[in-house]
């Protein structure tokens, strides 16, 4: 991955909790760091390829010089939402915002912070059980996925029964699909995933055999992942009719409805 770096910029602001630095103001000095898959402009050597500095030069300036908020933290997250917006090429961002004026009695350079901020993709998992009560599992896994941090706009998709596939010896299933906005790095989520389904009691004895719960990344935006534990998009995922009807639910992919002998409509969610 390529950075590109905007080291201490000068900007007067009027970020702080006391009321003077509020009415006067003080020094805000600020550093980017600007993460991207791959700088075309490398190759072109074309303006239009490569992130422009004084764009984004301009979108910290203004964010610095019109906050007036409390705490540099919150400033520091202002400028990344700025950054991440002003270039969808930029894939994360490193900012530290300097006070050297801070109201501290003592000697030193300055008082900083320093955040890391990923853009948030849209992520679509599968979810299936045929142990136990399949819907309160389902359910269960679907409100700890939503209440994890730094996840937004969460949508479900209707839960649909289907018959078992590769070992079929066992219960119908109950599936469905959901989908949300996250910057939880992959590996990170598929760690809260099986944390989830360790609490939801799944186990692993027989492949593709009956579980409470299981929980499948789909879809990570338009990353490619191919490894031992992970592989995204998940290399099954056109060829399973669970799969692909739950996702035209939440507009993810335009797909057909089978006929009932392939799947049959559970309960349409309200």
């Amino acid at each position: 991955m390529d950075k590109i770096t905007l080291a201490r910029m000068e900007f007067d602001g009027h970020t702080g909790c006391l009321d003077f630095e509020k009415t006067n103001g003080q020094k805000f000095i600020v550093t980017l760091e600007l993460f991207v898959d791959r700088i075309e402009g490398c190759y072109t050597d074309e303006l239009a390829d490569t992130v422009n500095y004084a764009d984004i030069y301009e979108v910290t300036k203004k964010v610095v010089t019109a906050d007036d908020g409390n705490l540099i933290e919150r400033l520091a997250q202002k400028i990344s939402d700025a950054v991440l917006d002003a270039d969808k090429r930029i894939a994360k961002v490193s900012v530290t915002v300097s006070k050297p004026q801070a109201p501290v009695e003592g000697v030193f350079e300055t008082m900083a912070i320093t955040i890391e901020r990923c853009r948030k993709e849209f992520v679509v998992l599968s979810i299936g059980s045929n142990i136990g009560d399949r819907e309160e599992n389902i359910l269960a896994a679907e409100k700890a996925l939503e209440a994890l941090p730094r996840v937004s706009g969460f949508k479900r998709a209707s839960l649909y029964e289907t018959e078992p596939v590769g070992y079929e010896d066992q219960p119908y299933f109950l599936n469905t699909c959901v989908g949300f906005y996250t910057d939880i790095a992959p590996y990170d989520l598929l760690e809260k995933i099986h944390a989830i389904e360790h609490t939801l009691h799944r186990t692993r004895e027989i492949h593709w055999g009956p579980r409470t719960i299981d929980i499948d990344i789909i879809f990570y935006g338009d990353r490619v992942i191919m490894s031992q534990d992970l592989t995204i998009p998940h290399p099954r995922w056109s060829q399973r009719s669970f799969v692909t009807i739950p996702l035209s639910d939440i507009g993810f992919m335009g797909q057909n409805k089978p006929d009932d002998k392939e799947v049959s409509l559970y309960r349409k969610r309200e």
